[in-house]
């Protein structure tokens, strides 16, 4: 299937050529049929001698319905230019014409119109007009055929169909890398059936049943019904113009530019990379920062232009820039834009979109425009291994424990659907380099994310070197916490632990504690050894032979008075803090309350004692606990509050009895 544009100025009669060609009236407005004038899009189609079954998107002329007529020419496949011989080449032939060369739109036919009006000598040198202005645009090779469909006369219409089949025959078939999207340039409501969205097929197939998702509003939907020219498909493929018949969406919902795709295949951006060319005869120049309207297939969005590599880009000229947009537009790479300014309102320039998730570039650097330029230029390969070597700034929200610690940006990997979308090429064929790549070293896989080589490197030499500074700075510590590691990596809660399984698998990193201990779930907070914490795996918490000597004696102090110890500020003055958490990390003092802690032995023979009582007596007061263990209440009370909290015990009034935590106890 292929679709066929009409283009040039108003009153030329390309509404007229198209109902000759085709039968049908594409003017479908009352507003149109009183004016005698096309005001938004028309379609007709038909079949050409070869047996070619075509669309046609027949365009507003008037300069004042410009934007209709962008709305309708992003997914041609050829143009089919009229220009009237009785008046020539005139203001919109010569912008439509601009916006077919900025669109690359490489096949087309030029039909003089009204020929029957003219002499021979005055159509030579309208042809002669045509043929100059056509020269240097990729149309520049497009046959010019008279035509005249005056009073039921047909003149040149075989020809200009025979024309149409040879080109048409030229242009390759549309691809389809299976991520089909319908960008909308119309939407109704048909009774019996709902809404139905209309456009030209892009990059896959649709069938009936099929959830699609509307962008970029996120809304869900479903394929309840597909038509091409009128007929019912169960399938319908890339190029067709495609009426669709959508599920549970209000017609209010719904209007031009948006675009209907297959649920997350696509996403929008209000930030593109792109090359443009700036019209010979735009009038001005382009300056940084300026304002222009945007249009990318039915999309019409205000922007502003960042200049990458000028301060100023001339008459004639190009240059690499960022379109910041005023809203989400969704696009792909590779596709054709156009830019007018809203005041004069007029068509300026154009180009092709490069990037479509890019980051928030600085100007004027050389390496960022070395990137975009192997984007532009570089082979499959190259476009996969860019897609990959994309920095992600992102935030980081993380709170960091190390001083001097910094969050590290932009070393991430990303799964097959990501990069078929950067690299914009179908999902075998982009598995196929990707395969190909890692074979060949070029490429990292690790769980479901594929990493360049080097950013891979990067990030596992980054992932351990942050575990050794934290070893370095705490040597007392037994490791630093994933969550931490996580967040100062910038990862994904996913990613991170691939990467951790892949560096555990390596021999460079370890996590322990993750599953706890034995009894772990009977003890208090500080007293599990370690939680979710990374090592290296040949690191051992050491104390320095003075600071031996400060835990001896301290623990013999512990030993000394087991149920009346000192208090948690006393110890901290005695060996300082980092000491003592060292000591309850390694469990052997037990923190029982804000200031409370016990030796490990003390604590676990308290509570067997206490245990064993209270399946002997069947319940304990605070009184009977403290002559138990012959401590204070200072001591008990806490401990008997720590016991409760791990359902050891169970307060009922004055007294404890037995709770479900107790057979642990005895277990342990």
């Amino acid at each position: 299937m292929a679709c066929i544009g009409t283009a040039g100025h108003v009153d030329h009669g390309k509404s007229t050529l198209v109902k000759a060609l085709t039968g049908i009236d594409p003017d479908r407005l009352t507003e149109e049929k009183e004016r005698g004038m096309t005001i938004d899009l028309g379609f007709a189609w038909l079949t050409l001698p070869g047996g070619r079954e075509v669309s046609i998107v027949d365009v507003p002329g008037h300069e004042s319905f410009i934007k209709n007529m962008l709305a309708g020419v992003g997914g041609i496949d050829a143009a089919l230019l009229v220009v009237a011989a009785d008046e020539g080449v005139m203001p919109q032939t010569r912008e439509h014409l601009a916006i077919l060369d900025l669109l690359g739109v490489s096949r087309g036919v030029v039909a003089l119109t009204k020929s029957d009006l003219v002499d021979e000598e005055w159509l030579e040198l309208v042809r002669e007009e045509v043929q100059e202005q056509l020269q240097g645009t990729t149309l520049a090779e497009a046959a010019i055929i008279p035509v005249s469909v005056y009073q039921g006369q047909q003149r040149g219409i075989s020809q200009l169909l025979m024309q149409l089949d040879r080109i048409l025959n030229e242009v390759q078939e549309r691809r389809n890398i299976g991520r089909p999207r319908l960008p909308i340039d119309r939407v109704f409501t048909m009774t019996g059936f709902g809404t139905v969205a209309t456009g030209t097929l892009l990059d896959g197939t649709f069938t009936v049943g099929r959830e699609v998702e509307i962008l970029p509003q996120g809304i869900t939907s479903r394929i309840r019904g597909l038509q091409t020219h009128k007929q019912q498909r169960e399938a319908v493929s890339p190029g067709n113009r495609v009426a669709m018949n959508l599920a549970n969406v209000a017609r209010t919902e719904l209007g031009r530019g948006n675009v209907v795709a297959l649920p997350g295949q696509l996403r929008s951006t209000v930030l593109l990379d792109a090359h443009m060319h700036l019209l010979p005869d735009a009038g001005r120049s382009l300056t940084h920062n300026m304002q222009v309207d945007f249009y990318c297939g039915s999309q019409e969005i205000p922007a502003r232009v960042r200049l990458l590599d000028m301060e100023e880009l001339l008459p004639g000229g190009s240059a690499w820039i960022q379109l910041r947009l005023s809203r989400p537009a969704v696009v792909a790479r590779r596709d054709r834009f156009i830019l007018r300014i809203p005041s004069p309102s007029m068509t300026i320039g154009g180009g092709e979109i490069v990037d479509v998730q890019p980051r928030y570039h600085r100007r004027l650097q050389l390496a960022v425009l070395e990137g975009l330029e192997r984007l532009m230029q570089g082979s499959p390969e190259e476009l996969v291994l860019a897609a990959l070597d994309r920095r992600v700034p992102g935030r980081v929200e993380a709170k960091t424990s190390a001083p001097g610690a910094r969050a590290v940006r932009g070393l991430v990997g990303y799964e097959l659907t990501d990069i078929v979308k950067q690299a914009n090429m179908a999902e075998d064929v982009t598995l196929q380099i990707l395969e190909t790549l890692l074979s060949e070293g070029g490429v990292r896989k690790i769980g479901g994310f594929w990493f360049a080589q080097h950013i891979w490197d990067m990030l596992a030499d980054e992932a351990t070197r942050l575990v050794g500074e934290y070893h370095r700075l705490y040597p007392l510590r037994s490791g630093l916490s994933k969550e931490e590691w996580r967040g100062r990596l910038n990862l994904s809660p996913r990613m991170a632990n691939e990467v951790l399984a892949e560096l555990q698998n390596e021999g460079r990193l370890t996590m322990i504690g993750a599953g706890g201990e034995v009894g772990a779930g009977m003890r208090p907070e500080g007293s599990q050894r370690t939680g979710g914490l990374l090592r290296f795996p040949d690191f051992t918490p050491r104390f320095t032979p003075a600071q031996q000597q400060l835990v001896a004696r301290l623990l013999q102090r512990f030993r000394a008075s087991p149920y009346t110890p000192p208090g948690r500020g006393e110890v901290e003055e005695m060996v300082g803090a980092e000491v003592l958490n060292a000591l309850i990390e390694q469990g052997q003092l037990v923190k029982v309350g804000e200031s409370i802690l016990f030796l490990r032995e003390t604590y676990d023979e308290a509570l067997k004692r206490l245990v064993a009582y209270l399946r002997l007596h069947g319940k304990m007061t605070v009184a009977e606990a403290r002559d138990i263990l012959g401590a204070t209440r200072k001591y008990i009370l806490p401990l008997l509050e720590h016991m409760d909290a791990l359902r050891i015990t169970k307060r009922s009034g004055d007294e404890r009895v037995p709770g479900s935590g107790a057979l642990q106890v005895d277990e342990e």
